[in-house]
């Protein structure tokens, strides 16, 4: 009975190992859902709650995703889950991926030399 116990959480094991392969790249593939209203609501609160720092922060918000949708598919999944993870430091802002994604690209183009 002992081996039976044994082979059933075997098979939940591999079953959940299996689930999370099968569905942890589409994830990681499709750009983040962040919410800006929430966002920008803290950054306009910031700012003594003016609504000019709201709305300003809601487009910078709709730019960069606008932007991020058209490149997304093409950038390395390392840099997405790093740059993912440094934009949710701050609760989620498209702007923060952006120069992340921004600051990464260039630098893996330019890797410098060790000159002695």
């Amino acid at each position: 009975m002992n081996s039976r116990i044994h082979s059933h959480a075997g098979n939940l094991i591999l079953s959940a190992f299996a689930l999370i392969a099968t569905t942890g790249p589409a994830h990681a593939d499709s750009i983040p859902r962040y919410d800006p209203a929430q966002y920008c609501k803290k950054v306009s609160l910031a700012g003594g709650g003016s609504q000019m720092i709201y709305n300003g922060c809601v487009e910078m918000e709709q730019n960069a995703y606008d932007e991020l949708k058209s490149i997304w598919d093409n950038l390395p999944i390392q840099a997405k889950s790093y740059c993912d993870m440094v934009a949710r430091t701050t609760d989620g802002s498209y702007s923060i991926l952006k120069g992340c994604i921004d600051m990464e690209t260039e630098a893996s183009s330019s890797t410098p030399k060790f000159k002695f």
